[in-house]
């Protein structure tokens, strides 16, 4: 019971610390002059020229595969460490194949295009 209410209140404590900081920066730049932080400096490039709002959906989601893989290899790795599962190696075959069943519908799906 004591843990949970430290952790309840250390998060509230941030979230006092996190308001109060928003209160205070948010002051200051109302008072200064907010086009001086906005333009250029001798960069050679008008600012409002840029638009920074593509996101390319593709590489969203290898990045997630990618993440998925990564993790699912690191806990491959550790299996053979791992004694409970070392001794029965069904659990380490049945992971492997769904591991591989996992990649090869993501490729014939049509998730991962390397040719584009």
């Amino acid at each position: 019971m004591f843990i949970f209410l430290g952790i309840f209140c250390s998060l509230l404590l941030m979230l006092i610390i996190g308001i109060y900081h928003n209160f205070i920066f948010n002051n200051n730049l109302e008072n200064s002059n907010i086009l001086v932080w906005a333009s250029s400096f001798e960069c050679g490039f008008v600012a409002e020229a840029i638009n920074i709002n593509s996101f390319s959906v593709n590489f969203f989601i290898l990045l997630i595969f990618f993440v998925l893989f990564d993790l699912e290899i690191s806990l491959l790795i550790n299996i053979p460490f791992q004694f409970f599962w070392f001794n029965n190696i069904t659990y380490y075959w049945s992971f492997l194949v769904i591991l591989i069943l996992g990649y090869l519908y993501e490729v014939i799906s049509g998730f991962i295009e390397w040719e584009n």
